[in-house]
């Protein structure tokens, strides 16, 4: 799993904090499918094997993923978070 990258919430916030907006909303989202891309490399970078680096012929089969069927997609939306509630909580 990738960390986190919190760059537009820092964009978000600053503009709340700095009184440009009344209010911001976050709604919290789950994008998931029935078949991940990584099914088959994950299980063996958990055992300590070391991820397959990339390179200029890995980059040009990546074309055939946009072929690929990945199943069902997953969307779950969770309750919006007010920005000044989680303040005002924390």
């Amino acid at each position: 799993m990738l960390s986190p990258k919190f760059g537009i919430m820092s964009i978000l916030n600053n503009t709340y904090f700095d009184k440009h907006v009344d209010e911001i909303t976050y709604i919290p989202v789950t994008i998931g499918y029935s078949r991940t891309l990584e099914g088959e490399s994950f299980p063996v970078e958990l055992t300590g094997q070391d991820k397959v680096k990339e390179s200029l012929g890995r980059i040009l089969k990546a074309v055939q993923v946009f072929a690929m069927n990945f199943g069902t997609i997953y969307l779950d939306f969770y309750e919006p978070i007010k920005l000044s509630e989680a303040i005002h909580q924390a």
